[in-house]
């Protein structure tokens, strides 16, 4: 077994998100232009409602509400409204996941917790482009649900084992595949030809002081994850809470004095988008 045959049996990886590569191609276009941009959004009905109604939400708290997508884009950016379509969409899209393992729903609230972490480190320690942390953060654990999907009685083994042996469900993982649900989803990412800070970001997430190319962002998916975690938001299928990588909280040079704060906004900011978390629908 490798990743690339779970992928192969996975549904969801012969569809890349389509709208996420035309909204690349134009944001990379010399003529580019934000009319176009909201057109190519415009034309998913879906889309268009759940990016109005996250960008119309306490996460963001512009003080007037936003009507179109043309201002979302002109408010919010274009690079920035593209990492969010990739969001709302694989998280509307991938729904797989076997009740009996965890909820679909308990996974994405996982996911959100960690995203707003994100976004929250990185801007306590003077990132830019946000959302592009929030990004990260919500698809650090993608390769979990074509390991559930595809391997659920595998998966359900595996989480006994994590239990009844004390350990990780990741170490489970590699030491029963040979490899991890870090290694499937960065062969996702590159099969989607998603961008390669996020293929390192998801493949190091749980080792952090592998990461060569983006070590910033790594450490800080790597702390995220494990608050969101600890906040007990959902769940990503592993019965314990990860091991802090002591180096990569040290470099992310956060004072003391703020983690109680930060705790709470990542709570709060969390609660904020967890309507993004009910894939019943379409969230319109």
């Amino acid at each position: 077994m490798t990743p690339e045959r779970l992928l192969h049996d996975f549904r969801a990886s012969s569809s890349p998100p389509i709208v996420y590569m035309r909204l690349n191609e134009e944001i990379n276009h010399s003529d580019s232009s934000l009319s176009r941009i909201g057109r190519i959004i415009s034309e998913d009905s879906s889309l268009t409602a759940r990016l109005l109604k996250l960008v119309n939400s306490a996460f963001y708290a512009f003080p007037n509400r936003i009507g179109t997508i043309s201002e979302a884009v002109f408010l919010v950016g274009s690079h920035q409204v593209r990492d969010l379509a990739l969001v709302t969409t694989l998280m509307n899209s991938f729904k797989g996941i076997p009740e009996d393992i965890i909820t679909t729903e308990e996974f994405w609230l996982h996911s959100l917790g960690c995203g707003t972490g994100c976004k929250l480190i990185a801007e306590i320690t003077g990132e830019t482009d946000l959302e592009r942390f929030f990004l990260l953060g919500v698809l650090h654990d993608i390769g979990r649900i074509v390991l559930f999907s595809t391997q659920p009685v595998l998966s359900q083994n595996m989480l006994a084992r994590a239990r009844a042996e004390n350990k990780s469900l990741t170490v489970v993982e590699r030491e029963e595949l040979g490899f991890t649900h870090a290694d499937i989803g960065k062969v996702l990412a590159e099969m989607w030809r998603l961008p390669s800070y996020l293929q390192e970001v998801i493949l190091y997430h749980h080792q952090p002081e592998k990461a060569l190319h983006y070590p910033a962002e790594t450490a800080i998916v790597h702390t995220a994850d494990v608050l969101s975690h600890a906040l007990q938001f959902g769940s990503s299928g592993d019965p314990y809470i990860p091991v802090l990588h002591k180096a990569s909280w040290e470099k992310l040079n956060i004072p003391f004095h703020s983690i109680h704060p930060l705790m709470e906004r990542i709570h709060s900011d969390t609660g904020a988008v967890a309507w993004l978390t009910d894939t019943s629908t379409n969230n319109e």
